[in-house]
């Protein structure tokens, strides 16, 4: 159950929206408690299992990682004391920090470290790269890991920190050891906040507790990196799918911090003078279409070819901007626009949209009528239009589509089934990807041809994945330059993903909060109230 009115984060709607009774917290402790508005609903927890950015922010909270990356994606050690790498370059020996614990009292030990990454690298778009060098994750001693590689891997400790999307988090060897295609349940790590099971109820709240012992690494906080430390004593998401209940909850100071603003709510925001707005995050997000290689009808390249050239990225993008043309920009390649490798090619099959190709494409593809299943969530603003539209375009080519709207959550488990279309499975969902998360191709997941290990959609391309290998392994950046561009090349005629465009999101947050660490991600160490 959902409550749409300004009165939702008192106890007594908290109390009726859940059953079960709010926490009582004193009017002198309300400054210990930061109230946060995130993206999504949080319905999945492990953020190995899924790629979904609000469980990747729940786990910043709960987890840490070996290294972590500052605002110039340069990696820095986290958990890890430093490493040392073999004359041959195929050992890494990697030390801890020691006094590190568990929320759950437990030391962390290098055995912990080993079967994270273990589980990570069986899951992760660059994970899985990495497990193709990798022999071994061994457990030396309680301080010390060693990687055994096949071959020399200069990018291990990049990939360690990898921010984005399903980053290494460390978790017990206990639960490091589920299948990574199990979900994980029980959030226990070693970061700076404890989750508090009780207290989280899907679609209502989630609630973290600072951790007492957590020991944070030296330096300046930036990014991923540096000293995280947590100011309050409590976090709450208070889960409001509403934007005009978010923005009346933010400007009365019921919430602190509502993550992503509606571009339509932006104008009243800027009249508040306890309010502050800015950037989410600078590198932007690249909205994207995904669509099912398994089954009928986008198992056939010529209709995924069709849809791209129904796309206008304009409409894409007025949609979720409010069509202020400041808010986003043009982005015909499958990496950030602005970027090295965000760039057409050439030439632009994206230039303008062309539909009398694309009734000739489906015609030629054969199309008998197959049920198209479009997953679209009705709580998301920043991805809700995009479904619309290409419901609309796909109507408008004759073909039979499905529009199946449901909360994000759903989405998320949904988009793991691999069965039919008609029998409970999808074939196009839409979703955006932060500019870091796909700043190279070792790291993207809407152009890698991973198959059955790969992101939803499972795209198999074994050319594709040649040509990262030899990106990987490329000597001057332009070499690696002519790799991505012939990897984009054949990524816009096998059209595992259509790229929508590149757009911008505002965050709003009373002026009484100080303090924050800009990153892709909100996280909450750094920030305090004033």
């Amino acid at each position: 159950m959902r409550l749409k009115r300004r009165s939702f984060l008192g106890a007594a709607a908290a109390s009726a929206a859940t059953g079960l009774a709010a926490p009582a917290i004193a009017a002198g402790e309300a400054k210990q408690v930061l109230k946060f508005v995130p993206q999504a609903n949080l319905t999945s927890l492990d953020p190995i299992w899924t790629t979904a950015a609000v469980t990747a922010e729940h786990a910043w909270y709960v987890f840490d990682t070996l290294y972590g990356v500052d605002g110039h994606f340069r990696p820095h050690p986290q958990m890890a004391a430093g490493h040392e790498v073999s004359k041959d370059g195929k050992t890494w020996t990697i030390k801890l920090r020691d006094g590190l614990t568990f929320h759950d009292g437990s030391k962390v030990r290098a055995a912990d470290c080993a079967a994270s990454l273990k589980r990570w690298a069986a899951r992760d778009t660059f994970g899985v790269t990495v497990a193709g060098f990798v022999t071994e994750w061994e457990a030396k001693d309680d301080l010390t890991l060693l990687v055994h590689l096949k071959q020399p891997f200069p990018l291990l400790i990049d990939a360690l920190a990898k921010p984005a999307s399903s980053s290494p988090f460390i978790m017990p060897e206990r639960l490091a050891k589920t299948d990574p295609s199990v979900q994980i349940t029980e959030m226990v790590g070693s970061g700076p906040y404890m989750f508090q099971p009780k207290e989280y109820v899907s679609g209502s709240r989630v609630v973290y507790k600072r951790f007492a012992n957590y020991k944070p690494a030296a330096g300046t906080p930036s990014w991923y990196s540096g000293a995280k430390i947590a100011h309050f004593e409590r976090v709450e998401w208070h889960i409001i799918p509403d934007s005009a209940t978010a923005s009346a909850a933010l400007q009365s100071g019921e919430i602190d911090w509502w993550e992503l603003v509606d571009a339509d709510l932006i104008p009243l925001l800027k009249t508040q003078k306890d309010i502050h707005i800015g950037i989410a995050d600078p590198a932007g997000y690249l909205g994207v279409i995904r669509f099912n290689e398994l089954w009928p009808p986008f198992n056939n390249v010529l209709m995924r070819q069709a849809v791209m050239h129904t796309v206008d990225q304009r409409e894409y993008m007025g949609a979720v901007t409010g069509n202020d043309p400041t808010a986003w920009r043009p982005n015909h390649s499958f990496f950030p626009a602005g970027t090295p490798y965000g760039k057409p090619i050439s030439p632009d099959p994206m230039a303008k949209p062309n539909w009398a190709l694309a009734h000739k494409l489906v015609k030629e593809a054969g199309y008998k009528g197959e049920k198209i299943v479009l997953l679209n969530p009705t709580d998301f603003p920043t991805i809700k239009p995009f479904g619309e539209i290409t419901y609309a375009n796909l109507k408008k080519l004759g073909l039979n589509v499905e529009l199946v709207e449901t909360d994000w959550g759903t989405v998320v488990q949904r988009r793991e089934l691999k069965t039919a279309p008609g029998k409970g499975g999808w074939s196009i969902f839409h979703t955006w990807w932060t500019g870091d998360g796909i700043m190279n191709p070792a790291i993207n997941p809407i152009i890698r041809g991973q198959g059955a290990k790969g992101w939803f959609g499972w795209y198999d391309s074994p050319k594709m994945e040649a040509m990262n290998r030899a990106w990987l392994s490329a000597k001057t950046p332009a070499e690696q330059a002519r790799i991505v561009q012939a990897m984009q090349v054949l990524a816009f005629h096998d059209v595992p993903t259509v790229p929508l465009g590149l757009f911008y999101i505002h965050t709003a947050y009373r002026t009484s909060l100080t303090g924050h660490v800009r990153a892709p991600t909100a996280v909450p160490w750094g920030i305090h109230r004033v």
